[in-house]
C-alpha cells in the first residue's frame, strides 16, 4: 500500500535539529533537482515581488525569508513542520508500528517525501511559477515518475489535493482518490470544508490497520475505510483512476 498526502502551507518552524541532509531523503538521487528548485526559489524569494510570485500577504515577510535559510535551517520530521487539519487527523506521532515508506508527501521544494522525512521550513505552493522553472507541477512530473513508477507495490491511495496530483499519475488500475461527500437537503454534495481532515483520518485508520496486517488491494483498503465512514469503493478503469467515496453523517 502507498498513501500519498499533500503538503500544507502553513508550517511550524524547528527550532533545533540537524539543517536538510538530502541524502537522508527518499529517492536521493534527485539532489541535485532539489538543489536546482531550492536555488530558483531563493532568487525569487530576494525580489521585491516575491510576496506576489508565492502568494503570500504583504504582512508575511518572514514566510519569505525562511526560503533564504532552507540549506542551513533546523529541520525536522516532515509530520511535525506541516501543520492544519489534514496532519492534526493523522497525528503521525502517535501510531506505532507504522512502515515509514508507505507515506509520501508530495511538495513543490522536494517533490515528493516521506512523511519522517526531516526538512525545514519554507513558503512555495505548488501553484507558484518560478521563471526559471515554470509550472513545478509539469516540471516534477518528468523527473518523478520514473522513480515512482518503480517504487510503487500494491494499492495507492490518493489524498493529493489537486495540484499536487499533476506531480505524478501512478497507473489508474491500482489508484483510488479519496473523495468527501455529504447529504445537504436530501441531496449528495461534494465537502471542500471537512475533506482535507476526513483524509487525515483515513489515512490514519489505514496506516493503522497496515501495521496489523498488510493491505494488498484496493478492496481492503475499502473494507477497511468502511469501519470509520460510509464508504463505497468506485473500482478504477483502464484509463481513470478510483474513487473511496466517504459520506459523512
Amino acid at each position: 500500500m502507498l498513501i500519498l498526502l499533500p503538503p500544507s502551507e502553513a508550517k511550524t518552524p524547528p527550532h533545533h535539529g540537524a539543517p536538510l541532509a538530502f541524502n537522508d531523503l527518499v529517492f536521493p538521487e534527485l539532489s541535485g533537482e532539489r538543489r536546482t528548485m531550492i536555488q530558483e526559489l531563493q532568487v525569487v524569494s530576494s525580489l521585491g515581488n516575491a510576496h506576489e510570485v508565492l502568494k503570500v500577504g504583504k504582512t508575511l515577510t518572514e514566510q519569505i525569508e525562511a526560503n533564504q535559510h532552507i540549506l542551513d535551517a533546523p529541520a525536522a520530521p516532515a509530520w511535525q513542520v506541516y501543520t492544519g487539519v489534514l496532519f492534526d487527523a493523522l497525528d503521525y506521532g502517535t501510531l506505532e508500528n507504522v512502515d515509514p515508506d508507505v507515506t509520501l508527501v508530495f511538495s513543490a521544494l522536494f517533490g515528493v517525501t516521506r512523511v519522517a522525512d526531516a526538512i525545514p521550513n519554507y513558503r512555495f505552493p505548488a501553484t507558484a511559477k518560478l521563471p526559471g522553472i515554470g509550472n513545478v507541477g509539469t516540471w516534477w512530473r518528468e523527473r518523478l515518475t520514473s522513480e515512482l513508477d518503480e517504487y510503487v507495490t500494491g494499492p495507492i491511495i490518493d489524498c493529493r489535493s489537486s495540484p499536487y496530483r499533476t506531480f505524478w499519475k501512478p497507473r489508474s488500475f491500482r489508484t483510488v482518490t479519496v473523495d468527501v461527500f455529504q447529504y445537504v437537503n436530501g441531496e449528495l454534495k461534494t465537502v471542500s470544508h471537512w475533506a482535507k481532515q476526513t483524509r487525515g483520518f483515513v489515512a490514519r485508520h489505514l496506516l493503522q490497520q497496515h501495521a496489523k496486517q498488510p493491505i494488498a488491494s484496493l478492496e481492503q483498503a475499502a473494507e477497511s475505510v468502511s469501519e470509520i465512514y460510509e464508504t463505497e469503493l468506485v473500482p478504477p478503469t483502464e484509463r481513470t483512476a478510483g474513487s473511496l467515496r466517504i459520506v459523512l453523517s
